[in-house]
């Protein structure tokens, strides 16, 4: 079977584009065993995949409030501070910050919301008494398009049913629209350097002993390298920074990768790269190169590790030509102890958008994305399947330096 009917499954993926005032946005969703007859797809999107064969695409375009809930006005409430009640033990790590997101189970006394609510508002306004709570959803006020493509359609059997999925919610409700600022203002992310965590210990004793594993899954690494390859080209002069076993980026362009990390055994067991550097910024935040060296700095799955992210952000600025390139890359697997304080307690696409804030607030950096990764099979080989179906997530983020 190669055609989209009522009486398939299919393997869809969902990629949404949308524009903030200063960025653009991809979210890419693997729909996996999709029931045509039972799911339930953004308007019009049902009709279109009828007949559609594997390989082939369709894009819809959608209105603000036409696919997702309506922005409504009266969905952004007066509170008083002290019906900003976390449900957890240690209340004093969520206190409101103007511009966060937040569970709604952490508002009191709302009909129908309830502790264990976990959809996010935001924190549009703050004082010492009290606070205004948006309740819209993040991305009620941006027009998106959708583009879905067809990756594999299989007969069903007869006899099985179906979840009834609601493809827009599971791509949407949890993350797109939470990576930006809200009307511009900036948001309160604590970066007050040198930030704190759990393990304030040197690096240095932490990172002695070699980790020769990946940080992600081999689904997610292969995202990862096929997302970079989109920016990255031969010939280029890259650092690798914070670099490690891995580089996730491909191994047939011709670029010279300079790797900088903590661990000298690690580095060397990195086949990408072509030379490197020992050394901890966390301690002396400055990188040892000249000015304008590099056309693309890639940190890959670090930057929740460093206490002085404003400044490694301008060294990075400094150390790229100009027109040079930044990749960040983010997922939700990290060592607990070493990253700042902040970062557990972000929503998924939040992380995303501190390392926006960094960028914007550099104002050295111009023509900024973000891609997101979500959903992917786990593969079978990973020491985890069984227990996660799930591949990691990948988040990244791109901008490049403004020419002089």
């Amino acid at each position: 079977m190669t055609a989209i009917d009522k009486d398939c499954f299919a393997t869809l993926e969902f990629e949404m584009y949308w524009e903030s005032n200063y960025a653009r946005h991809r979210e890419r969703y693997l729909a996996r065993k999709v029931n045509i007859w039972r799911d339930f797809f953004p308007p019009g999107m049902e009709e279109s995949l009828q007949g559609l064969a594997i390989g082939e695409s369709i894009e819809k375009e959608y209105a603000p409030g036409e696919a997702l809930p309506q922005y409504r006005d009266n969905s952004i409430l007066n509170m008083s501070l002290e019906r900003f009640r976390p449900q957890k033990q240690d209340q004093t790590a969520f206190n409101p910050y103007l511009g966060r997101f937040y569970p709604k189970g952490f508002l009191t006394k709302l009909t129908g919301i309830y502790p264990n609510n976990f959809y996010p508002f935001r924190v549009i306004d703050l004082n010492k008494k009290s606070f205004r709570a948006d309740l819209n959803h993040p991305m009620a006020a941006y027009p998106f398009k959708m583009r879905v493509y067809v990756h594999n359609v299989a007969v069903k059997d007869s006899d099985v049913g179906g979840k009834c999925s609601v493809w827009l919610e599971e791509l949407a409700d949890m993350g797109p629209g939470m990576q930006v600022r809200y009307k511009d203002n900036p948001t309160h992310f604590q970066l007050d350097e040198p930030l704190s965590r759990p393990n304030q210990e040197d690096d240095k004793q932490f990172y002695a002993q070699p980790r020769m594993v990946g940080h992600i899954d081999s689904q997610a690494s292969e995202n990862l390298e096929k997302e970079y390859a989109k920016y990255l080209s031969s010939g280029s002069k890259v650092l690798d920074l914070m670099s490690s076993l891995q580089s996730h980026m491909p191994m047939d362009l011709d670029m010279q990768v300079t790797g900088l990390g903590l661990n000298e055994e690690e580095l060397r067991a990195n086949s990408r790269l072509s030379d490197y550097v020992v050394k901890d910024i966390n301690y002396h935040p400055e990188l040892p190169f000249a000015t304008a060296s590099f056309d693309t700095v890639v940190c890959s799955l670090s930057l929740e590790y460093l206490v002085c992210p404003q400044t490694i952000v301008a060294e990075i600025r400094r150390v790229l030509k100009p027109g040079g390139q930044v990749l960040i890359s983010l997922s939700n697997r990290w060592f607990s102890p070493k990253t700042i304080d902040i970062w557990p307690f972000l929503y998924e696409y939040e992380r995303m958008g501190l390392v926006l804030e960094l960028l914007v607030r550099d104002s050295g950096f111009t023509d900024m994305e973000t891609v997101s990764y979500r959903n992917w099979w786990r593969p079978k080989e990973d020491k985890w399947f069984g227990y996660l179906w799930v591949s990691d997530p990948i988040y990244i983020l791109a901008a490049n330096t403004k020419e002089t």
